[in-house]
């Protein structure tokens, strides 16, 4: 695959994970079964991490650059040093924020607020459209 198809691969990825977000948490909703919600919040996590993967390609990071979360956060922070648009953007602080309530939080430790679960996902959602 080449960089473009990479690029297109992860967005698609990303979109995927998005509806499987919803749907687990619309799942959630009817059931009220705490793995669901844990799931949910989990696939909105990786949402994040395929739509990264997708930006920072297209910023011309080389995929071996960008394969563990610390890669992913250094190479989103230097992206600061692009001018005031992309700084004004916080995409390093969107990220770790996803991460610490998606990842940390909802999946790992089980402790979340339903309704910030949801605005969570629907947040990513519209970084992704962004992208």
């Amino acid at each position: 695959m080449n960089e473009r198809e990479r690029i297109a691969y992860y967005l698609s990825e990303a979109e995927r994970f998005a509806e499987a977000a919803m749907a687990e948490f619309e799942r959630w909703e009817e059931e009220k079964i705490d793995v669901i919600i844990r799931d949910a919040a989990e696939k909105g996590w990786n949402m994040v991490l395929q739509a990264t993967k997708a930006l920072l390609l297209g910023k011309g990071f080389p995929e071996e650059r960008i394969k563990t979360h610390r890669d992913r956060r250094l190479a989103l922070d230097s992206l600061k040093n692009e001018g005031p648009k992309v700084r004004s953007l916080g995409l390093r602080d969107r990220f770790g924020a996803r991460e610490h309530h998606l990842h940390e939080r909802c999946l790992y430790d089980g402790e979340y607020i339903p309704k910030r679960v949801e605005e969570d996902i629907l947040i990513v959602k519209s970084i992704l459209r962004m992208l």
